[in-house]
């Protein structure tokens, strides 16, 4: 298996947002760019897809997203198990069995997630569904889909080959969460020109700690 396939299906990685924040060695890029709705999506979708092209060269090795097994019930003020809730998560499971009828997957289950909330006794867990794409799988098309229905849950994109997860958030934005110094300060001028300028002195500072060191 491959450390990074490896890496992402074992439950002690938990990969919670903000990626770009909580990984040191990750680039943030825009991809909404315009005046108009129809300009600014069209945009963001044809941004997404080059930065895709960069990364992945023979497609994506894995793609997984998480789903939740507890959630935070705002009206109650409670953790509550999910099938309880008439909510997105629902939403977002019927999304997930979508893909995991398509595709051969592992689940890994049961992962905690840092609690937001300090008056919540219980944590919040989640399943990650870990899927493996035929060559049918169209990644440019599953983007597009997550910038046009945002309420889906995220999809992380992984190359084995180049150490790393590529997560559009939504039509705003993305993040590229590198696990190899080498391949961060080799794709960091590829990407360059899509990078957040809010974000642009961290990652250069990410950059310049890089170089000089083994």
């Amino acid at each position: 298996m491959n450390a990074i396939e490896e890496m992402i299906r074992n439950r002690n990685f938990k990969y919670e947002p903000p990626y770009f924040y909580n990984n040191p060695f990750s680039l943030r890029c825009e991809l909404g760019i315009g005046e108009s709705n129809e300009a600014y999506l069209t945009i963001a979708k044809k941004r997404a897809a080059e930065i895709f092209n960069i990364l992945f060269e023979n497609n994506v090795d894995l793609f997984f997203f998480d789903n939740y097994i507890y959630d935070f019930d705002f009206d109650t003020g409670k953790t509550v198990y999910i099938n309880n809730l008439i909510s997105l998560e629902k939403k977002r499971l019927k999304f997930s069995l979508g893909y995991q009828k398509k595709f051969k997957h592992v689940i890994i289950r049961d992962i905690p997630f840092d609690k937001d909330d300090d008056n919540n006794d219980e944590i919040v867990r989640r399943n990650r569904i870990c899927c493996y794409p035929n060559k049918k799988f169209n990644a440019i098309e599953a983007i597009n889909s997550q910038i046009d229905n945002q309420e889906n849950p995220i999809i992380h994109f992984v190359s084995f080959n180049n150490s790393c997860i590529f997560s559009v958030y939504d039509d705003r934005g993305c993040n590229i969460v590198f696990f190899d110094k080498k391949k961060f300060q080799h794709f960091y001028p590829l990407l360059q020109t899509y990078f957040l300028d809010y974000d642009l002195a961290l990652m250069e500072q990410r950059l310049n700690s890089c170089k000089g060191t083994k």
